[in-house]
């Protein structure tokens, strides 16, 4: 008995999600969900929710610190997966933290003309 319950520990702790099974057959979703499945569930690649995070457009649960894991709640994740306007402003403000992070990196602020 006790090595089952140290197995399915075990196996919570290679993932953020504890049944991948239940997840891909639409069965089953836990209440809360770390940040790469509530990409995963909303269609995101999973670099999308820390900067949507840091843009303060997506809350996560509590109050982590900047390098904790994330949790999110699945019952806003869907509600926020209905709203055509919210996911909208999400891909805008992908765009524009990832076309000015790459501008800074090119040496180019987001101002400077490329013909100058």
């Amino acid at each position: 008995m006790i090595g089952m319950i140290a197995t399915g520990f075990g196996q919570a702790q290679r993932s953020c999600s504890s049944n991948q099974a239940g997840m891909t057959n639409g069965h089953f979703w836990p209440a809360c969900l770390c940040a790469e499945d509530a990409a995963r569930f909303l269609g995101w690649p999973t670099y999308f929710m820390p900067l949507l995070a840091r843009a303060g457009h997506l809350k996560p649960l509590g109050r982590p610190v900047q390098n904790s894991r994330k949790w999110y709640a699945i019952a806003e994740l869907e509600r926020l997966s209905r709203d055509p306007e919210w996911l909208d402003k999400a891909i805008r403000i992908v765009d524009r933290m990832v076309r000015e992070a790459n501008a800074k990196q090119g040496g180019k602020g987001p101002d400077e003309s490329l013909a100058v």
